[in-house]
């Protein structure tokens, strides 16, 4: 692996002139190479400490109809103290700028708990810790073949839509060299 790249010095390195329509083309290239979409909402899972807080968390979106009709959530099929949530086109829109979203419950229900995020087809991931409404310790790692670039790059659609939507959510980019077989 090789020194992380911002998503600006990778948009840069190849050849792409602006953020915005870089991953659209890449996700253009994405559907047609493969015939696939990433079109589906993003889906998240939430670990919490306790089954209180999880339960709590839970109610919240399903009875507050602030967050009810932005979000779906789900427990988590193995695991007692995680839930499934859904709703949202990328991955910024539950823990960016714009209120009210998952930090606005944990600030409000004042909760902690861990997110994990694992994209379909590239396997992008996105990790952090969430207390009391404030995003700490995150962390989002793009790894990027040479040899099939576009079969990660199409899924940025779900990450983020600008530079700093990548940058507040500590996105580092990697290129990793493929052999030929």
């Amino acid at each position: 692996m090789t020194k992380g790249l911002t998503i600006a010095n990778l948009v840069h390195s190849m050849k792409g002139h602006d953020i915005t329509t870089f991953i659209r083309d890449r996700h253009y290239q994405f559907t047609e190479r493969f015939g696939l979409n990433y079109d589906e909402p993003v889906m998240v899972t939430l670990k919490f400490e306790t089954q209180q807080d999880a339960h709590d968390f839970y109610n919240e979106i399903r009875m507050n109809p602030t967050y009810a009709q932005e979000y779906t959530v789900t427990s988590h099929p193995f695991h007692e103290l995680s839930l499934c949530v859904t709703g949202q086109a990328t991955l910024y829109d539950y823990f960016g700028s714009r209120e009210p979203n998952l930090l606005t419950i944990s600030r409000d229900l004042d909760l902690r708990f861990e997110i994990e995020f694992v994209q379909s087809y590239s396997k992008t991931t996105f990790t952090g810790s969430v207390n009391h409404g404030e995003l700490l310790s995150r962390q989002c790692l793009i790894e990027v073949s040479d040899v099939l670039p576009e079969l990660t790059l199409g899924g940025l659609v779900q990450i983020g839509r600008s530079e700093r939507e990548f940058e507040d959510l500590l996105t580092r980019c990697y290129i990793v060299k493929g052999m030929s077989l």
